[in-house]
């Protein structure tokens, strides 16, 4: 009976040796404060008087792995339905804490983003979508500015990004037609969910000595029952 209670023990220790580190919020800038948002819409806002994308800031305390961004936002005039949009991310330093975003990281796809309807109005009557995307971005500790961008024509509709309940001073927008960048005091709604340096399991060499230990102990337990 006691050799099957340690193969237990050891069958639960290499299922922990297997199983990945789980997902942690990495950065958490707020849900949306049904106030306001910003375009980021990198084809549909040129009758509007230029291309606009927003910027915000985020700090790593750590180097991380962002698995997962999630954000808000919703559609102008026509509150029509995302479902054909795609969006890209646009990640840039943001050295000492300060300034607008000075020079480009890393980009790449969000996909759709999994639009989900939150069935809730912004003050303009604009209906609230909640997005989510699956990412793997490795990044060192240190502060960046990110950008969520819609890069689908939708005739009529350009997508704003949420702002946030969080009060903020880092927000940035750039007209991309004459590279203006503008300084917004507010704050855009999302999050960063990841896994941060250290936050691994023992690695394979530990859990393999520990194994052997404890089968160890499991056959000098077989051999005094059979004396």
């Amino acid at each position: 009976m006691r050799k099957v209670s340690l193969a237990f023990v050891i069958a639960g220790l290499m299922a922990v040796w297997a199983a990945p580190a789980s997902a942690v919020v990495l950065y958490d800038n707020g849900t949306p404060d049904g106030y306001e948002g910003f375009f980021s819409d990198s084809v549909n806002a040129a009758s509007y008087g230029g291309i606009y994308l927003a910027y915000d800031s985020f700090t790593l305390s750590s180097a991380s792995t962002i698995t997962g961004v999630n954000w808000w936002g919703f559609y102008f005039p026509g509150n029509t339905p995302p479902g054909t949009d795609a969006f890209t991310y646009d990640i840039q330093s943001n050295p000492g804490g300060g300034g607008q975003p000075s020079g480009e990281v890393t980009n790449g796809s969000l996909g759709t983003g999994n639009p989900t309807d939150t069935h809730t109005l912004d003050q303009g009557a604009y209906e609230i979508y909640a997005y989510s995307a699956s990412t793997d971005i490795t990044l060192p500790a240190g502060q960046y500015f990110l950008s969520i961008q819609d890069n689908v024509l939708n005739t009529g509709d350009t997508f704003a990004w949420d702002t946030s309940e969080e009060i903020q001073t880092d927000e940035w927008s750039v007209d991309t037609s004459t590279s203006t960048w503008y300084n917004n005091d507010v704050g855009l709604a999302f999050n960063l969910t990841g896994e941060p340096s250290g936050a691994t399991v023992p690695e394979p060499a530990t859990m393999t000595l520990l194994g052997l230990g404890l089968a160890g102990l499991g056959a000098k337990v077989a051999r005094r029952k059979n004396r």
